[in-house]
C-alpha cells in the first residue's frame, strides 16, 4: 500500500479538478491511502470524491486586493500546504496545474518531499504572468518528474525542467460508473443537436464556434446549438447569441454534473472549437458516448485524439467557414455522421484508465493492488 496525497487548487468545477478527483478515488479503491488537499475550502466542493479519500481542504482561495497582499496570502498557502503534507505521511506527492505546481515545489522546499507536478495545458500558449512564470522555471527543475499529455508540450517543458524527467500521460476515458449523471439536462427531442462543453473563456473558442453556427444555421433549420458551462465570458456570448438572432437556436444551461449520458442520448454531434488546449478531456468523453466529434487541430491534443475522416473532423485551427463547411458536412449527412460516430468509440480502449494508471504507477514506482 502506497501513501499518496494529490493537490490541486480547488474541486468547484473543471476538467484539471474533475482529473485530480478520480485519480485520489481510484488509487483509493484499489487499496492505496490517498489524500486529497486544496487550497480552497471542503465546503466549496462540486465534484465528488470517494469516501475512501482523506480529503483536506486548506480554505485559502480568496481575491487579494493588492501586490503585498498576494504575496502574503501566498506565503500563507506555501506555508499551510507544508504544513498539511507533513500530517498526510504521503511517500508520493502529485500536484495538478501550473500554478499550483509552483506552490506546491516551494511547499516542499526544503524537505525530503519531491512532488511529481502535472501541466494541464499547453505552456507555449497560456500565459500565468511573469512572476509564476518565473518562479516555475525555477522550482519545475525540484520536481521528481514533471507530467505532460503530450510530445509538443514535453519539448515545451524540457528547457525548464532542468534535471528533472518529463513523461508524457495522456488523459483516459475514464469507466461509466465514475460518470453517473447527477445533473438533468433537458434537451427538446424534435430538434437536432450539437453540443460543446468547457469553461466560458477566450480559451474555449465558444465565439468561434457561434459565428461558425451563424454561416449555417439557416441551411439547417432543423438544428440547435447547447453550450454547457459557464465563466467569465457568458455576458459576452449571450450578447453575440442575441445580436445574430440565434437566441432560439441557442441553449446555455450552466454547468451540468457529468453531462454525458443525456448528451449521448440526445445530441448528434460534438465541437470543439478551442484555440488552444492540454488533452481535451470533453472531446475524449464525448467520443466514448458515441457523439460524432468536429474540431479545431489546435495546439494540442486534438490531433492525437481524431483521425481524420476516420472516427471524426479536423479543422484548420481558427479557420470558422472550414468548421462551418464540417459541420454542415455531418449536419447534413446521417451516413457519414453514424459512421464518424461509431468510430470515434475506439477511444475507451486507445485511451483506457487501466493503460493510464499503469505509466502513473510505474512513474510513481508504486504496485497496483487490490486489483
Amino acid at each position: 500500500m502506497a501513501r499518496i496525497a494529490v493537490v490541486i487548487h480547488s474541486l468547484t468545477g473543471g476538467g484539471s479538478e474533475h482529473v485530480a478527483a478520480r485519480m485520489a478515488s481510484w488509487w483509493a479503491k484499489h487499496g492505496h491511502e490517498v489524500s486529497l488537499l486544496t487550497l480552497d475550502s471542503v465546503e466549496n466542493d462540486a465534484i465528488p470524491v470517494s469516501p475512501e479519500v482523506r480529503r483536506v481542504g486548506l480554505g485559502l482561495i480568496k481575491d487579494s486586493p493588492g501586490l503585498v497582499s498576494a504575496l502574503l496570502a501566498n506565503w500563507r498557502r506555501v506555508r499551510e500546504l507544508r504544513r498539511a503534507l507533513r500530517e498526510t505521511n504521503a511517500e508520493h506527492i502529485v500536484s495538478l496545474t501550473d500554478r499550483m505546481n509552483v506552490v506546491t515545489l516551494l511547499a516542499c522546499r526544503s524537505t525530503k518531499l519531491r512532488p511529481v507536478v502535472s501541466e494541464r495545458i499547453d505552456i507555449r500558449h497560456h500565459s500565468i504572468g511573469r512572476l509564476w512564470s518565473c518562479l516555475r522555471r525555477r522550482t519545475y527543475p525540484r520536481a521528481k518528474a514533471i507530467v505532460v499529455q503530450t510530445a509538443g508540450i514535453r519539448d515545451a517543458v524540457l528547457p525548464i525542467a532542468g534535471q528533472a524527467p518529463v513523461a508524457v500521460i495522456p488523459n483516459c476515458v475514464w469507466p461509466p460508473e465514475e460518470n453517473a449523471s447527477q445533473g438533468q439536462l433537458e434537451l427538446p427531442g424534435n430538434r437536432r443537436w450539437l453540443a460543446s462543453v468547457g469553461r466560458f473563456d477566450r480559451q474555449k473558442g465558444f465565439d468561434l464556434l457561434l459565428d461558425a453556427f451563424d454561416l449555417i444555421a439557416d441551411q439547417h433549420p432543423d438544428w440547435n446549438l447547447v453550450l454547457i458551462g459557464d465563466g467569465p465570458l457568458r455576458s459576452e456570448l449571450e450578447s453575440q447569441i442575441a445580436n445574430r438572432k440565434l437566441t432560439e437556436r441557442v441553449l446555455l444551461p450552466g454547468w451540468v454534473e457529468a453531462p454525458w449520458h443525456p448528451l449521448s442520448q440526445h445530441a448528434d454531434a460534438y465541437v470543439l472549437s478551442s484555440r488552444y488546449e492540454g488533452f481535451p478531456n470533453a472531446l475524449l468523453e464525448a467520443m466514448s458516448a458515441g457523439l460524432c466529434p468536429v474540431a479545431f487541430d489546435c495546439p494540442s491534443g486534438p490531433g492525437e485524439i481524431i483521425r481524420h475522416e476516420t472516427n471524426g473532423l479536423l479543422v484548420s485551427a481558427g479557420d470558422v467557414p472550414s468548421l462551418a463547411e464540417s459541420l454542415s458536412r455531418i449536419m447534413s449527412d446521417d451516413n457519414l455522421r453514424q459512421r464518424l460516430a461509431d468510430a470515434a468509440q475506439t477511444v475507451r480502449d486507445q485511451f483506457s484508465v487501466e493503460r493510464y494508471f499503469e505509466q502513473w504507477n510505474a512513474l510513481l514506482e508504486i504496485e497496483s493492488v487490490g486489483q
